[in-house]
């Protein structure tokens, strides 16, 4: 298939076997290619000051296959799918993160 332009469809399938003709449907559903994900900048922050961390993953499709994970080091600071969520058009998906400045974390 080229050009989809809707993003959960049905495909029809006929074939003839002999005399008899058959229908035969499923579910197609498009993927839109990831784009790159934007971290907002977090500006500089005395210890124990906090601030949101938000990432954007723009033009995600179908959305409910998506799994957005933060981390610092290899420390997973949040971990997020958006399984129960049936939009199949492109959305910008925002995961939102509260930091909290801390000693080892200059630089």
């Amino acid at each position: 298939l080229l050009n989809v332009t809707e993003w959960n469809v049905s495909v029809l399938c006929f074939y003839s076997c002999g005399n008899e003709r058959k229908v035969v449907t499923t579910n197609l559903t498009v993927y839109r290619p990831l784009e790159p994900a934007v971290l907002d900048l977090v500006p500089e922050l005395a210890v124990g000051e906090s601030h949101q961390l938000t990432c954007r993953v723009p033009n995600v499709a179908p959305i409910k296959k998506l799994v957005v994970i933060l981390k610092e080091g290899d420390e997973t600071l949040k971990k997020e799918n958006f399984e129960k969520n049936n939009h199949v058009e492109p959305r910008v998906v925002e995961v939102q993160h509260l930091l909290t400045a801390r000693r080892q974390d200059n630089g």
